[in-house]
C-alpha cells in the first residue's frame, strides 16, 4: 500500500512542478506577445506639419498635389524618419486663404486626381468625381471629398493630417 502511496504522490509532485515550470515560462511570453495590444503601437504627428510658404500657391490656379510627410513615425519597436502619410490637394481661394483637401477618396480610399480636362477631381477606382471644392458631383462615393485643418502661420502653410473612414456619409476620423 505505500509503494501506491508513493506513485501517487510522485505523479502530482510531477505534475505540480511541470505545471510550475510551465507557468514560469508561459507567464513572460504571453506578456511579451499581449502588451503592445493594450498600447498605441503606431504614433503618428498630432501637431500641424509645416508644407512649405503659402506664397507658392496664386489664387485662381488650379489644386495641386502635395505629399504630406511626417517626420518621424514610431511603432512598437522602430521609428522611421520623413514618412509619407498620404497627399492632399492644396489651392487659394483668396489672398489669405488656402483649403485642403485630403487625396483620399471618401467611398473606398483610392487616389483622387486631378483632371484638367473637365475641371474637376476624378476617382479612378469608381469614376466618381468632385467639384473644384471638393463637392461630389457623380458616382459612388457617398460623401464630398475631405477637408483637412490648415492654417497660415506666419506665411508658412501649417496642416493637420486626418485620416477618416471610407465608405460613411458622414466625415469621421479613423
Amino acid at each position: 500500500m505505500a509503494d501506491e502511496d508513493r506513485r501517487k504522490f510522485l505523479k502530482v509532485a510531477t505534475c505540480a512542478i511541470g505545471g510550475g515550470v510551465g507557468l514560469v515560462v508561459a507567464g513572460p511570453a504571453l506578456t511579451l506577445l499581449a502588451d503592445p495590444a493594450g498600447r498605441v503601437t503606431v504614433t503618428t504627428p498630432t501637431a500641424p506639419l509645416d508644407l512649405g510658404l503659402a506664397e507658392q500657391f496664386q489664387a485662381g490656379a488650379p489644386p495641386r498635389r502635395v505629399d504630406i510627410v511626417a517626420p518621424i513615425v514610431r511603432d512598437a519597436w522602430v521609428a522611421a524618419r520623413n514618412v509619407v502619410l498620404g497627399a492632399a490637394w492644396l489651392r487659394r481661394t483668396a489672398p489669405d486663404t488656402v483649403v485642403a483637401l485630403s487625396a483620399v477618396c471618401p467611398h473606398l480610399g483610392c487616389a483622387v486626381g486631378w483632371d484638367a480636362g473637365a475641371g474637376n477631381f476624378l476617382c479612378p477606382c469608381h469614376d466618381s468625381r468632385f467639384s473644384v471644392a471638393g463637392e461630389k458631383l457623380t458616382g459612388p462615393s457617398e460623401r464630398g471629398m475631405d477637408e483637412l485643418p490648415l492654417q497660415i502661420v506666419d506665411g508658412r502653410l501649417q496642416l493637420t493630417w486626418v485620416r477618416y473612414k471610407a465608405g460613411l456619409t458622414v466625415r469621421e476620423p479613423a
